[in-house]
C-alpha cells in the first residue's frame, strides 16, 4: 500500500533519498530531521521510506509524514528482513536523475544533498562518495583525504567505504541492471557498490564536508552486529569475489581488490581483541570458514602482499595453527602507543614508540627480526619474523577529529624511523604542518574544537591514541 501526494508529472527531481525502514522507534528522529532541514530545496528532491513490516508506531508516522510533505513517499511492503527488498523497491519508486541511500538510524549533513548533487554534474560523476563520519563507526580515514572529481575505479582506496550510503546515477543503475540481492543475508551492500564501482566510468569523492553521519546502533534492532552463521557469512563473500573476477581480468588489479576481502574480511575476523572475545567454539567456527575460504580462492603468493603483522597472521591461519593465532591476538591486543608531542605554533612534532617492553626486535646481520612471545617463536620460522622492510615502512598518522560530531580530517605528515644501535627498538619521529586554510581535505577548516590524535604502526602492528599536552587533550581551535 502506497501512502504519499505525488509530484506533478512534470517535475522531476534532482534527487531521490531512498530509507530503508524497519522498527527504529525514534532512532528515525535525527534522519528524517536532517532530511527534511536539506539545503535542497524539497522540489528539487524526493523522499522515499520504503516501510519492512515494522511493527512500532512507524508506519503510522511516515503516512503522516507524506501527508504533511508533498515530497516524503512511503511504501510499506511486508518484512523481509533485510535492507535489500526495501531498498529494491525504492530504486523502482524514484524518479530523481540520482539516488541517495539512507538508514533509518543516520542523518545527513545540511548540505549534503546540494554539494553531492553539484559534484555529479560537475564532474559527470556515475557515483559521488560523500565524506562519512562514524558515530561509534570506525570510517576508513586515507578515502577521504582529498576532493577527487571524476576518476575512472582504479585505486583499491574506494573499497574501504562499500556501504551504499552513496549518490548515484539512476539511468546508470538501470542500465547496467545493478539491484541489491534480497532475503536475509550479509554483504549485500558489498554486491552492489562493487558491481557499481565495475562498471562505472567516472566515480567522485567529496571530502570536504561531511556528508554521510553513520551511527552505531547495538542490540536486538541491528542486524549486522547479530551473532553470524560462519558458513553462510563467508558464502556471501564468495558472491562479492565472484562479482569482481567476473568484471577483471586476471592481473594485478584484480589481486589487489582480491586482497581487500582477504584482509577485512578474513584475516580480522581471526586477530585481535574480536576473536579473542568470542565463545571458544565459534572461534574455531570461524577460524575453519575463513581458512577454508582462504586455501580455496587465495595462493601462497597471498602472502608476498600483506603487511608483516598480517602476514603473521595468514601463515598461522593456513598452517591451522589455532593456538598460535590466539597467542597472536593476545599479543596484538596488549600493544598501547606511547606518545610525546610539541605543538610549536602550525608546526606539529610528535615522537612515538608502540609498547616498546612488548614488541621486541632482533638483529641478524643486516636483517631485523620480531621477538615474538615464547608461543609464537616455536611456530615461526626466520623468514616469517623478518620485518626489515616492514620496520622500514613503519608511519604515523595524524588526524584532527572535531569535538562534538566527530568529523575528521588527515594531515599530510613526514615520518623519521630511528632505531637504537644497541637494542632495535623503532622510535617514529612525525611532523607535520596544521594550516587551517587547508586542513580540511583542502578546504579551510571549519569553525570549532579540534582533537589531535595519532594512529602509530609499527611494522604493521598499531594503536590509535590522542595526543596529549600536561595530562590534557591537545586541541587547536579554529
Amino acid at each position: 500500500m502506497r501512502c504519499a501526494r505525488r509530484l506533478s508529472s512534470a517535475s522531476v527531481p534532482k534527487v531521490s533519498v531512498i530509507v530503508p525502514v524497519f522498527d527504529p522507534g525514534t532512532h528515525i528522529d535525527d534522519c528524517i530531521a536532517s532530511l527534511l532541514g536539506q539545503s535542497m530545496p524539497a522540489g528539487d528532491c524526493e523522499l522515499i521510506f520504503v516501510d519492512d513490516g515494522s511493527t512500532d508506531g512507524t508506519p503510522a508516522r511516515l503516512d503522516e509524514l507524506a501527508a504533511r510533505h508533498d515530497h516524503v513517499r512511503v511504501e510499506h511492503i511486508p518484512n523481509s528482513g533485510w535492507p535489500g527488498r526495501p531498498r529494491n523497491v525504492g530504486l523502482d519508486m524514484a524518479r530523481g536523475d540520482y539516488v541517495h541511500f539512507v538508514d533509518n538510524d543516520d542523518w545527513l549533513g545540511e548540505e549534503a544533498l546540494e554539494r553531492l548533487h553539484a559534484t555529479a554534474l560537475l564532474d559527470e560523476a556515475d557515483i559521488v562518495v560523500g565524506k562519512v563520519v562514524g558515530h561509534g563507526k570506525r570510517v576508513p580515514r586515507n578515502l577521504f583525504r582529498r576532493n577527487l572529481h571524476g576518476v575512472p575505479f582504479e585505486s583499491t582506496a574506494l573499497l574501504g567505504m562499500l556501504t551504499p550510503h552513496k549518490l548515484f546515477r539512476r539511468d546508470f543503475l538501470a542500465r547496467h541492471d545493478l539491484r541489491f540481492p534480497e532475503g536475509r543475508r550479509r554483504l549485500e551492500d558489498h554486491v552492489f557498490v562493487v558491481g557499481a564501482y565495475l562498471q562505472a566510468e567516472r566515480i567522485s569523492v567529496l571530502a570536504d564536508y561531511p556528508c554521510y553521519h553513520w551511527v552505531l546502533r547495538g542490540g536486538e534492532d541491528n542486524a549486522s552486529y547479530r551473532p553470524f552463521d560462519a558458513e553462510a557469512y563467508f558464502e556471501n563473500v564468495r558472491e562479492v569475489l565472484d562479482v569482481v573476477e567476473r568484471h577483471t581480468e586476471p592481473g594485478d588489479f584484480r589481486d589487489a581488490l582480491m586482497m581487500h576481502w582477504y584482509r577485512g574480511k578474513m584475516l580480522q575476523r581471526v586477530g585481535g581483541g574480536g576473536f579473542l572475545g568470542r565463545d571458544p567454539g565459534y572461534r574455531r567456527e570461524l577460524h575453519d570458514a575463513v581458512r577454508r575460504l582462504a586455501l580455496e580462492r587465495y595462493g601462497e603468493d597471498v602472502q608476498a602482499r600483506l603487511p608483516f603483522n598480517l602476514r603473521v597472521r595468514s601463515r598461522l591461519l593456513r598452517d591451522d595453527r589455532h593456538d598460535a593465532l590466539l597467542a597472536l591476538a593476545e599479543f596484538e591486543s596488549g600493544l598501547r602507543a606511547r606518545l610525546s608531542a610539541r605543538l610549536d605554533g602550525l608546526e606539529l612534532r610528535v615522537q612515538a614508540r608502540l609498547a616498546p617492553r612488548r614488541l621486541r626486535f632482533v638483529r641478524r646481520g643486516d636483517r631485523l627480526l620480531w621477538d615474538p612471545p615464547a608461543a609464537l617463536a616455536r611456530v615461526l620460522g626466520e623468514q616469517d619474523r623478518d620485518a626489515t622492510d616492514a620496520i622500514a615502512g613503519s608511519r604515523v598518522r595524524l588526524y584532527l577529529h572535531r569535538v562534538g560530531d566527530g568529523a575528521e580530517h588527515a594531515l599530510p605528515v613526514s615520518t623519521e624511523v630511528r632505531l637504537g644501535a644497541r637494542r632495535p627498538r623503532p622510535t617514529l619521529v612525525a611532523r607535520a604542518r596544521i594550516d587551517p586554510a587547508t586542513a580540511a581535505g583542502g578546504s579551510p577548516l571549519p569553525a570549532g574544537a579540534w582533537e589531535l590524535r595519532a594512529v602509530v604502526s609499527v611494522a604493521g602492528f598499531e594503536h590509535a591514541r590522542r595526543l596529549r599536552r600536561r595530562g590534557s587533550p591537545l586541541v587547536i581551535s579554529s
